[in-house]
C-alpha cells in the first residue's frame, strides 16, 4: 500500500514538471524573441535622420513595438478602407529584404494632415517592419488630395534598414485618380510602379507596392 503511494506521488512529481516544461521554454523563447527585435530597432534608429527641422521623417520616432502590420483606420471612419500589401526586395529586385522598417502618412478624407491636438502628420501614420519574407501589410482609408490642388492622392513612404539612412520612396499612388500626370507614374526611387490598381473584395479596396532597395 505505502509503495503504492509513493508510486502515485513520483508519477504526480513527474507530471508537474512536464507541465513546466513549455512554460519555461516558451517564456525563454519569447524571450529571445523580444532581445532579438529590440536590436533590430536599435540598429534602425541608428539609421534615422536626425530631428533637424525638417518635419517629415519618421523613423526615429518609431515606437518599441511594431509587426509586419499596422491598421490606421477606426470603426467610425468614414473613408473608404484599403489594405496595400507587398514585399521589400533588396537592389537586385529578386530576394527579401527582411527587418526593413517602413514608415507611412498620410491625408484624412479632406485632404488634411493634422488637425488641433493631432501629429503634424496626422492620425493616419504608422510603422512597419518587414517579416522574414520581406512582406508587409498597411490597412488604412483612402486618403483625399490637398484641398483645392490638382494634387494626386497618395501615402508618403519612408524605408529604413540597418545598412541606409531612411529615405523617401515614391508615394503610393492610385489608378484612375483625375489628377495623376506622367511625373506621377515615373519610378524614381522604390523600384516597380507606385501607381496601385485597387479591387474590391470583402468590402475592402486591396493592392500591391512593391518596393526595391537602392545600393
Amino acid at each position: 500500500m505505502e509503495q503504492t503511494i509513493e508510486t502515485r506521488r513520483e508519477f504526480l512529481k513527474q507530471l508537474s514538471f512536464a507541465a513546466m516544461i513549455p512554460v519555461i521554454f516558451g517564456c525563454k523563447s519569447a524571450g529571445s524573441a523580444q532581445r532579438s527585435n529590440d536590436k533590430i530597432l536599435d540598429d534602425l534608429r541608428a539609421n534615422a535622420i536626425a530631428d533637424t527641422g525638417d518635419e517629415w521623417w519618421g523613423a526615429r520616432n518609431v515606437p518599441a513595438t511594431v509587426s509586419s502590420r499596422t491598421t490606421l483606420w477606426a470603426d467610425d471612419d468614414k473613408g473608404e478602407r484599403i489594405s496595400i500589401t507587398g514585399t521589400v526586395y533588396n537592389p537586385d529586385g529578386k530576394t527579401a529584404a527582411a527587418g526593413a522598417l517602413i514608415y507611412v502618412y498620410h491625408t484624412d478624407i479632406y485632404g488634411i494632415y493634422g488637425r488641433a491636438g493631432e501629429h503634424r502628420h496626422g492620425r493616419y501614420r504608422g510603422w512597419m517592419l518587414t517579416d522574414e519574407r520581406g512582406r508587409y501589410e498597411l490597412q488604412t482609408i483612402l486618403p483625399a488630395s490637398y484641398p483645392n490642388s490638382t494634387i494626386a492622392k497618395h501615402i508618403h513612404t519612408t524605408v529604413t534598414t540597418k545598412d541606409l539612412k531612411e529615405n523617401w520612396v515614391d508615394s503610393m499612388l492610385f489608378d484612375g485618380d483625375r489628377f495623376l500626370t506622367d511625373r506621377d507614374r515615373t519610378i524614381r526611387r522604390g523600384g516597380f510602379d507606385p501607381v496601385l490598381k485597387l479591387t474590391r473584395s470583402g468590402g475592402v479596396l486591396r493592392g500591391v507596392r512593391d518596393i526595391r532597395l537602392w545600393a
